[in-house]
């Protein structure tokens, strides 16, 4: 199992390999890394709002699209 974040709704969870799906939203956006490569490991044991430790990029929030 790996985390991935789904970039359409913006929650982290656990997926295995081959899972393109994110389970609250249902859309096709699942990423297992922040598009600098760092992966998402750290993420699940985080509160609040999330910036990747390599580059800084705003993790949390949803995508302007997404209606829920």
């Amino acid at each position: 199992m790996t985390v991935h974040r789904c970039a359409t709704c913006g929650r982290f969870r656990e997926y295995r390999d081959g899972d393109r799906f994110c389970l609250v939203c249902g859309n096709e956006s699942l990423a297992s890394g922040c598009d600098c490569g760092r992966d998402y490991e750290y993420a699940l044991a985080e509160d609040g709002d999330l910036h990747c430790p390599r580059c800084g990029t705003r993790l949390r929030g949803r995508s302007t699209e997404f209606e829920p």
